[in-house]
């Protein structure tokens, strides 16, 4: 979650098609929708990816046109990038060596993210 410069802008929030598609999901729409409304209301904007839009493709006819009207809150897609392939790439290198029951796993992901290892210590920290 990005925390506006200004105070009062509200927080950019990324959300990829599981929250979407938890609209439509019993056991998820209550928080789904909840924030949907926000975004909505404009109390939060919206974060979308080229990923999310690529997932929305096969989605049920729902969830992509609240991924349209989302985009349309959202204004523009995030780009995947090569720093983004990279710390993809390096998030599965060290995933695979994290022990199942979760144990030390978030300071073996700082690890993997190497220099963005100090955005999750910020984050920790809020």
């Amino acid at each position: 979650m990005n925390q506006p410069d200004d105070p009062a802008q509200p927080f950019r929030i990324y959300i990829d098609t599981s929250v979407l598609g938890g609209c439509l999901d019993t056991e998820f729409t209550t928080w789904s929708n909840g924030l949907i409304r926000d975004f909505r209301a404009g109390r939060l904007i919206p974060v979308l990816s080229d990923v999310t839009a690529a997932e929305a493709t096969d989605a049920p006819e729902a969830v992509r046109e609240l991924h349209q009207e989302m985009l349309g809150l959202a204004g523009s897609l995030l780009p995947i990038t090569p720093t983004v392939l990279e710390l993809v790439a390096a998030y599965e290198t060290r995933k695979n060596r994290m022990p199942r029951d979760g144990r030390d796993a978030g300071a073996d992901a700082e690890s993997a993210l190497g220099d963005y290892s100090g955005l999750i210590r910020r984050h920790k920290r809020a």
